[in-house]
């Protein structure tokens, strides 16, 4: 069998599409208004109260068992969506933006080096199609716009960007004066493995590494060890 990521309704064929559509009841979960009990759920949710989030995100990472919305049911309170449903989108959105304390990287960043490491990217290559190598060869779902941009990210070396660069950069990849805003286009610029990255992240080491699978592909580790 073939297994294929389906993002938002622009991946459907037409046929797909009018087979969702033509039985929209069952698919249509509607939201009822369950009083104060919601009024607090949204304001936790969506309020300036950092704490409270990170309380409710946090029990969320804790709890063994994850509790979802049951959708053969038609009525969703505000309450079951905050804490089954956006409690899950808040803790993946931390996932993606904060980076880990073992090797350093946020997933893109991992995804990019692990698409390196295996391409052995030590000739120039153009970020663009660089952008389109790990794309095919780690399951990345997000836009090809934010991938340029971790890449180019990863290259830079001005003042308060990276101490290590972990990818060379080749042409002009940003300036300190524009917070590295002022990068040529993904087209024009090239970027390959710095020559210290494999010291930092051996080779010998890949094997003890914990590997992960997704949509059939395997994909980067969980984490590096440098």
């Amino acid at each position: 069998f073939h297994i294929k990521y389906y993002k938002g309704l622009g991946t459907n064929t037409a046929q797909e599409g009018k087979e969702y559509f033509s039985n929209l009841e069952s698919h249509r979960l509607s939201f009822v208004y369950d009083g104060k009990q919601d009024d607090n759920s949204i304001t936790l949710a969506f309020s300036k109260d950092a704490d409270e989030r990170k309380k409710w995100i946090q029990d969320h990472a804790d709890s063994v068992v994850k509790d979802f919305i049951d959708h053969s049911k038609d009525k969703l309170s505000f309450t079951d969506f905050v804490y089954k449903e956006l409690v899950q989108y808040s803790y993946a959105s931390l996932q993606r933006a904060i980076p880990s304390l073992i090797d350093g990287c946020k997933p893109s960043q991992r995804k990019i080096l692990y698409a390196c490491f295996k391409r052995k990217l030590n000739k120039e290559i153009k970020v663009a199609q660089l952008a389109g190598y790990i794309s095919e060869h780690t399951a990345y779902h997000h836009g090809e716009n934010s991938l340029h941009s971790a890449i180019v990210k990863m290259a830079q070396r001005f003042v308060g960007s990276n101490n290590l660069p972990l990818l060379y950069p080749s042409g002009q990849f940003g300036t300190r004066l524009q917070g590295g805003e002022d990068a040529a286009s993904p087209r024009y610029i090239f970027t390959s493995l710095n020559s210290y990255t494999r010291m930092i992240f051996p080779e010998e080491d890949d094997l003890l590494l914990i590997p992960q699978s997704e949509d059939g592909l395997e994909i980067e580790p969980r984490y590096y060890t440098p």
